[in-house]
């Protein structure tokens, strides 16, 4: 499995798990809060890896 999809699928399982906590805990609980923390360093991390993949294919301008 690629680096990109394995990124892809921990943010899945990260995604329910915050839906789960939300449910059971409120919107407000800091459990559901640390929970979002993960989950936005998770899609950054993603971003991060697409943004130097499309940087590494460009080709010089001069």
């Amino acid at each position: 499995m690629s680096e990109p999809m394995q990124i892809k699928d921990r943010i899945e399982r990260n995604r329910q798990e915050l839906r789960r906590l939300a449910e059971n805990h409120g919107m407000q609980d800091n459990k559901v809060l640390e929970q979002s923390m993960v989950l936005d360093e998770l899609i950054n991390e993603y971003y991060r890896f697409q943004y130097k993949k499309r940087y590494m294919k460009r080709q010089p301008t001069a």
